[in-house]
Protein backbone atom coordinates (compact mmCIF):
# COMPACT_ATOMS: atom_id res chain seq x y z
CA UNK A 1 0.00 0.00 0.00
CA UNK A 2 0.88 3.63 -0.56
CA UNK A 3 1.82 5.54 3.08
CA UNK A 4 3.08 8.72 3.79
CA UNK A 5 6.14 8.04 6.03
CA UNK A 6 8.05 10.55 8.19
CA UNK A 7 11.96 8.95 7.53
CA UNK A 8 12.99 11.67 9.97
CA UNK A 9 12.37 15.25 11.44
CA UNK A 10 12.22 17.43 8.18
CA UNK A 11 11.46 14.79 5.80
CA UNK A 12 8.01 12.96 4.86
CA UNK A 13 8.28 9.94 1.79
CA UNK A 14 5.19 9.21 -0.40
CA UNK A 15 6.11 5.01 -0.65
CA UNK A 16 5.14 1.64 -0.84
CA UNK A 17 5.06 -0.24 2.58
CA UNK A 18 3.21 -3.27 3.48
CA UNK A 19 -0.45 -3.81 3.84
CA UNK A 20 -0.69 -3.97 8.10
CA UNK A 21 -1.89 -6.93 9.71
CA UNK A 22 -5.22 -7.09 11.93
CA UNK A 23 -4.38 -7.57 15.51
CA UNK A 24 -6.96 -10.10 17.23
CA UNK A 25 -9.36 -7.65 19.33
CA UNK A 26 -8.62 -4.94 16.23
CA UNK A 27 -9.99 -3.55 13.21
CA UNK A 28 -8.35 -2.75 9.79
CA UNK A 29 -9.53 0.82 8.13
CA UNK A 30 -9.61 1.64 4.43
CA UNK A 31 -8.45 5.06 4.92
CA UNK A 32 -11.11 7.65 3.53
CA UNK A 33 -9.68 10.81 4.90
CA UNK A 34 -6.99 12.23 7.28
CA UNK A 35 -6.60 15.57 8.23
CA UNK A 36 -3.29 17.63 9.08
CA UNK A 37 -3.03 18.83 12.72
CA UNK A 38 -1.08 21.21 13.06
CA UNK A 39 0.43 19.39 15.65
CA UNK A 40 1.69 16.99 12.82
CA UNK A 41 3.29 19.64 11.29
CA UNK A 42 5.27 20.73 14.19
CA UNK A 43 6.03 16.69 14.92
CA UNK A 44 7.31 16.65 11.48
CA UNK A 45 9.50 20.20 11.71
CA UNK A 46 10.91 19.92 14.88
CA UNK A 47 9.87 15.89 16.29
CA UNK A 48 8.32 14.50 19.14
CA UNK A 49 9.19 12.46 22.63
CA UNK A 50 6.27 10.28 21.70
CA UNK A 51 7.03 9.49 17.54
CA UNK A 52 9.92 7.27 16.88
CA UNK A 53 10.97 7.70 12.53
CA UNK A 54 10.29 5.89 10.38
CA UNK A 55 6.29 6.57 11.78
CA UNK A 56 3.13 6.91 9.78
CA UNK A 57 1.55 10.23 10.92
CA UNK A 58 -2.31 11.15 11.20
CA UNK A 59 -4.83 10.96 13.95
CA UNK A 60 -7.49 12.58 12.62
CA UNK A 61 -8.97 9.76 10.58
CA UNK A 62 -11.99 8.43 9.15
CA UNK A 63 -12.50 5.55 6.99
CA UNK A 64 -13.89 2.05 6.55
CA UNK A 65 -13.90 -1.74 7.73
CA UNK A 66 -12.06 -4.00 5.65
CA UNK A 67 -11.01 -6.12 8.28
CA UNK A 68 -12.45 -7.78 11.46
CA UNK A 69 -10.27 -9.02 14.00
CA UNK A 70 -10.44 -12.59 15.62
CA UNK A 71 -12.93 -11.39 18.94
CA UNK A 72 -14.42 -8.57 17.38
CA UNK A 73 -18.09 -8.06 17.98
CA UNK A 74 -20.63 -4.66 16.99
CA UNK A 75 -18.40 -4.42 13.89
CA UNK A 76 -18.66 -5.43 10.65
CA UNK A 77 -16.84 -4.78 6.94
CA UNK A 78 -18.22 -1.72 5.23
CA UNK A 79 -18.71 0.41 8.68
CA UNK A 80 -18.11 3.94 8.20
CA UNK A 81 -16.21 5.15 11.49
CA UNK A 82 -14.47 7.61 13.02
CA UNK A 83 -11.34 6.86 15.51
CA UNK A 84 -10.98 8.69 18.59
CA UNK A 85 -7.13 8.69 18.78
CA UNK A 86 -5.93 9.16 22.56
CA UNK A 87 -5.83 5.40 23.81
CA UNK A 88 -5.56 4.77 27.68
CA UNK A 89 -4.64 2.18 29.55
CA UNK A 90 -8.72 1.40 30.19
CA UNK A 91 -7.33 0.29 34.15
CA UNK A 92 -5.82 3.55 35.96
CA UNK A 93 -8.06 6.08 37.97
CA UNK A 94 -8.11 8.55 35.33
CA UNK A 95 -9.28 5.64 32.79
CA UNK A 96 -12.08 4.15 35.38
CA UNK A 97 -13.43 8.05 35.96
CA UNK A 98 -14.16 8.62 32.29
CA UNK A 99 -11.05 10.99 32.10
CA UNK A 100 -8.91 8.60 29.76
CA UNK A 101 -7.23 11.49 28.11
CA UNK A 102 -5.15 11.75 31.69
CA UNK A 103 -3.80 8.58 31.45
CA UNK A 104 -0.54 8.43 32.31
CA UNK A 105 0.18 5.50 30.02
CA UNK A 106 -1.53 7.47 27.28
CA UNK A 107 -0.56 5.97 23.27
CA UNK A 108 -1.95 7.55 20.42
CA UNK A 109 -2.56 6.76 16.88
CA UNK A 110 -0.30 8.65 14.56
CA UNK A 111 2.07 8.53 17.37
CA UNK A 112 3.23 6.01 19.26
CA UNK A 113 0.62 4.03 16.47
CA UNK A 114 0.72 4.49 12.91
CA UNK A 115 -1.70 6.36 11.76
CA UNK A 116 -3.97 7.56 8.49
CA UNK A 117 -1.74 9.18 6.32
CA UNK A 118 -1.90 5.95 3.94
CA UNK A 119 -4.43 3.34 2.82
CA UNK A 120 -5.24 1.39 4.82
CA UNK A 121 -4.65 1.57 9.15
CA UNK A 122 -5.21 -0.63 12.28
CA UNK A 123 -6.96 -0.21 14.80
CA UNK A 124 -5.37 -1.67 18.34
CA UNK A 125 -7.30 -3.72 20.07
CA UNK A 126 -7.44 -1.44 23.52
CA UNK A 127 -8.97 1.19 21.22
CA UNK A 128 -11.76 -1.06 20.07
CA UNK A 129 -12.49 -2.61 23.58
CA UNK A 130 -11.91 0.95 24.81
CA UNK A 131 -15.06 2.18 21.97
CA UNK A 132 -12.86 4.53 20.45
CA UNK A 133 -13.96 3.62 16.76
CA UNK A 134 -17.08 5.27 16.48
CA UNK A 135 -19.76 4.76 13.57
CA UNK A 136 -20.65 7.40 11.70
CA UNK A 137 -24.30 9.08 11.59
CA UNK A 138 -26.10 7.53 7.98
CA UNK A 139 -26.14 11.17 6.52
CA UNK A 140 -22.64 12.20 7.74
CA UNK A 141 -20.24 12.31 4.74
CA UNK A 142 -16.75 11.52 5.25
CA UNK A 143 -15.24 15.09 4.68
CA UNK A 144 -17.37 16.43 6.96
CA UNK A 145 -16.55 13.89 9.58
CA UNK A 146 -13.20 14.16 9.44
CA UNK A 147 -13.55 17.69 11.75
CA UNK A 148 -14.45 15.42 14.87
CA UNK A 149 -11.28 14.63 16.45
CA UNK A 150 -10.06 18.47 17.12
CA UNK A 151 -14.40 19.85 17.59
CA UNK A 152 -13.35 16.96 20.14
CA UNK A 153 -10.66 18.47 21.69
CA UNK A 154 -12.74 21.51 21.66
CA UNK A 155 -15.28 20.03 24.01
CA UNK A 156 -12.81 18.91 26.33
CA UNK A 157 -10.60 22.47 26.05
CA UNK A 158 -14.35 23.95 27.05
CA UNK A 159 -16.15 21.66 29.69
CA UNK A 160 -14.62 23.12 32.74
CA UNK A 161 -15.08 26.80 31.73
CA UNK A 162 -18.77 27.20 32.54
CA UNK A 163 -19.69 29.34 29.31
CA UNK A 164 -23.63 30.09 29.76
CA UNK A 165 -26.05 32.00 28.24
CA UNK A 166 -25.55 36.16 28.41
CA UNK A 167 -21.53 35.76 28.96
CA UNK A 168 -18.57 37.20 26.77
CA UNK A 169 -16.10 35.05 25.55
CA UNK A 170 -12.73 36.09 23.81
CA UNK A 171 -10.84 33.77 21.11
CA UNK A 172 -6.85 34.13 20.93
CA UNK A 173 -6.36 32.56 17.78
CA UNK A 174 -8.70 31.88 14.56
CA UNK A 175 -7.04 29.35 13.59
CA UNK A 176 -9.80 26.07 12.65
CA UNK A 177 -9.58 25.50 16.62
CA UNK A 178 -10.08 29.24 17.48
CA UNK A 179 -13.22 29.29 15.40
CA UNK A 180 -14.33 25.64 16.77
CA UNK A 181 -14.25 27.22 20.19
CA UNK A 182 -15.97 30.46 19.25
CA UNK A 183 -18.63 28.44 17.39
CA UNK A 184 -19.21 26.40 20.96
CA UNK A 185 -19.48 29.32 22.95
CA UNK A 186 -22.01 30.62 20.66
CA UNK A 187 -23.91 27.45 21.12
CA UNK A 188 -23.53 27.49 24.59
CA UNK A 189 -25.37 30.95 25.02
CA UNK A 190 -22.71 33.48 24.83
CA UNK A 191 -23.77 36.62 23.66
CA UNK A 192 -20.60 38.36 22.40
CA UNK A 193 -17.00 36.78 21.29
CA UNK A 194 -14.42 38.53 20.74
CA UNK A 195 -11.96 37.04 18.20
CA UNK A 196 -8.14 38.16 17.96
CA UNK A 197 -5.36 37.49 15.65
CA UNK A 198 -3.21 38.98 13.06
CA UNK A 199 -3.93 37.53 9.86
CA UNK A 200 -6.81 40.08 8.53
CA UNK A 201 -8.10 36.80 6.01
CA UNK A 202 -8.49 34.80 9.19
CA UNK A 203 -10.41 37.51 10.86
CA UNK A 204 -12.91 38.01 7.93
CA UNK A 205 -13.24 34.42 7.73
CA UNK A 206 -14.27 34.68 11.60
CA UNK A 207 -16.77 37.64 11.31
CA UNK A 208 -18.68 35.86 8.58
CA UNK A 209 -19.45 33.29 11.30
CA UNK A 210 -22.27 35.17 13.12
CA UNK A 211 -22.91 39.07 13.43
CA UNK A 212 -21.96 38.09 17.64
CA UNK A 213 -18.62 38.21 16.77
CA UNK A 214 -16.22 41.10 16.94
CA UNK A 215 -12.33 40.85 15.35
CA UNK A 216 -9.61 42.65 16.81
CA UNK A 217 -6.42 42.33 14.91
CA UNK A 218 -3.65 42.22 17.44
CA UNK A 219 -1.25 43.42 14.94
CA UNK A 220 -2.66 46.63 14.95
CA UNK A 221 -3.99 47.08 18.19
CA UNK A 222 -3.92 46.37 21.98
CA UNK A 223 -6.10 43.43 22.35
CA UNK A 224 -6.25 43.88 25.89
CA UNK A 225 -7.53 47.70 25.51
CA UNK A 226 -9.82 46.70 23.13
CA UNK A 227 -11.49 44.22 24.94
CA UNK A 228 -11.58 46.44 27.90
CA UNK A 229 -13.16 49.27 26.22
CA UNK A 230 -15.49 46.96 24.83
CA UNK A 231 -17.20 45.67 27.89
CA UNK A 232 -17.18 48.31 30.30
CA UNK A 233 -13.95 47.69 31.64
CA UNK A 234 -14.70 44.48 33.31
CA UNK A 235 -13.33 42.26 30.99
CA UNK A 236 -14.45 38.89 29.48
CA UNK A 237 -15.88 36.19 31.46
CA UNK A 238 -14.02 33.52 29.68
CA UNK A 239 -10.63 33.66 27.47
CA UNK A 240 -9.42 31.05 25.77
CA UNK A 241 -5.64 30.99 24.52
CA UNK A 242 -5.93 29.34 21.27
CA UNK A 243 -2.62 29.90 19.85
CA UNK A 244 1.03 28.40 20.98
CA UNK A 245 2.16 31.87 22.44
CA UNK A 246 2.56 33.03 25.31
CA UNK A 247 2.42 36.89 25.28
CA UNK A 248 -1.10 35.75 24.38
CA UNK A 249 -1.48 33.86 27.94
CA UNK A 250 -0.09 36.53 29.42
CA UNK A 251 -3.38 39.18 27.77
CA UNK A 252 -5.83 36.57 28.13
CA UNK A 253 -5.23 36.99 32.24
CA UNK A 254 -4.93 40.85 31.68
CA UNK A 255 -8.86 40.66 29.21
CA UNK A 256 -10.45 38.35 31.26
CA UNK A 257 -13.00 39.54 34.50
CA UNK A 258 -12.59 38.98 38.03
CA UNK A 259 -13.55 35.15 38.81
CA UNK A 260 -13.33 34.67 35.66
CA UNK A 261 -11.80 31.30 33.53
CA UNK A 262 -9.05 30.85 31.40
CA UNK A 263 -8.07 28.08 29.10
CA UNK A 264 -4.56 27.45 27.57
CA UNK A 265 -5.59 25.62 25.00
CA UNK A 266 -2.19 26.11 22.91
CA UNK A 267 0.53 24.38 24.48
CA UNK A 268 3.97 26.35 24.18
CA UNK A 269 7.20 24.78 23.16
CA UNK A 270 9.15 23.13 26.00
CA UNK A 271 12.01 25.47 25.52
CA UNK A 272 9.76 28.72 26.23
CA UNK A 273 6.77 27.56 28.53
CA UNK A 274 8.06 29.36 31.65
CA UNK A 275 7.71 32.99 32.41
CA UNK A 276 4.51 34.40 30.70
CA UNK A 277 1.70 33.84 33.71
CA UNK A 278 1.35 37.09 36.12
CA UNK A 279 0.21 35.01 39.69
CA UNK A 280 -0.71 38.07 41.48
CA UNK A 281 -3.78 38.93 38.59
CA UNK A 282 -4.49 35.04 39.17
CA UNK A 283 -4.38 35.96 42.69
CA UNK A 284 -6.19 38.67 42.92
CA UNK A 285 -8.46 38.40 40.40
CA UNK A 286 -9.67 34.97 41.60
CA UNK A 287 -9.25 33.91 37.85
CA UNK A 288 -9.55 30.14 37.09
CA UNK A 289 -6.74 28.53 34.90
CA UNK A 290 -7.26 25.57 33.11
CA UNK A 291 -5.20 22.92 30.27
CA UNK A 292 -6.28 21.59 28.04
CA UNK A 293 -4.90 18.15 26.53
CA UNK A 294 -6.15 16.15 23.64
CA UNK A 295 -10.23 14.42 24.33
CA UNK A 296 -12.42 11.03 25.25
CA UNK A 297 -14.37 8.80 23.07
CA UNK A 298 -17.46 10.34 24.40
CA UNK A 299 -16.33 13.76 23.80
CA UNK A 300 -15.68 12.42 19.96
CA UNK A 301 -19.16 10.81 19.68
CA UNK A 302 -20.44 14.24 20.58
CA UNK A 303 -18.59 15.96 18.20
CA UNK A 304 -20.13 14.03 14.99
CA UNK A 305 -23.25 14.67 16.58
CA UNK A 306 -22.83 18.35 16.54
CA UNK A 307 -21.08 17.80 13.14
CA UNK A 308 -24.52 15.76 11.46
CA UNK A 309 -26.99 18.35 13.00
CA UNK A 310 -25.14 21.06 11.52
CA UNK A 311 -24.71 22.76 14.81
CA UNK A 312 -21.26 23.42 13.74
CA UNK A 313 -21.30 23.96 10.06
CA UNK A 314 -18.33 22.26 8.49
CA UNK A 315 -18.81 23.95 5.46
CA UNK A 316 -16.48 26.57 6.74
CA UNK A 317 -13.38 24.90 7.09
CA UNK A 318 -13.26 21.40 4.58
CA UNK A 319 -12.10 23.95 2.02
CA UNK A 320 -8.61 22.12 0.70
CA UNK A 321 -8.29 18.35 0.10
CA UNK A 322 -4.97 16.76 -1.24
CA UNK A 323 -4.49 13.19 -2.67
CA UNK A 324 -2.20 11.24 -0.53
CA UNK A 325 0.56 11.55 -3.54
CA UNK A 326 0.56 15.70 -2.56
CA UNK A 327 0.62 15.43 1.03
CA UNK A 328 4.11 17.12 1.30
CA UNK A 329 2.26 20.10 -1.03
CA UNK A 330 -0.53 19.88 1.88
CA UNK A 331 1.97 19.78 5.13
CA UNK A 332 3.98 23.54 3.57
CA UNK A 333 0.57 25.09 2.99
CA UNK A 334 -0.66 24.56 6.46
CA UNK A 335 3.15 25.66 7.67
CA UNK A 336 2.93 28.24 6.37
CA UNK A 337 -0.68 29.77 6.88
CA UNK A 338 -1.69 29.50 3.28
CA UNK A 339 -4.86 27.00 4.22
CA UNK A 340 -6.50 26.47 7.53
CA UNK A 341 -6.87 22.72 7.00
CA UNK A 342 -5.26 19.84 5.02
CA UNK A 343 -7.60 16.74 4.22
CA UNK A 344 -5.74 13.81 2.99
CA UNK A 345 -7.66 11.60 0.38
CA UNK A 346 -5.50 8.29 0.04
Amino acid sequence: MKAAVMEEIGKVVVRDVPRPEVEAGGLLLRVRACAVCGSDVRTIWHGSSHVKPPRILGHEVVGEVCEVGAGVSGYAVGDRVAVAPAIGCGNCVYCRSGHTNMCPELETIGFEFDGGFAEFMTVPAKAVRQGHVNKLPSHLPFEKAILAEPLACCLNGQEPLGIGLGQTVAVIGAGIIGLFHTELALLKGATKVFVIDVVPQRLEHAHSLSEKIVTINSALVNPVEAVLTQTDRYGVDVAIVACPVGQAQAQALQMVARRGRVSLFGGLPASNSLGFLDSNLIHYKEIGVFGAHASTAAQNRLALQLLAHGQVDSRHYVTNTFPLAHIVEGIHAMKEGQIMKAIIQP
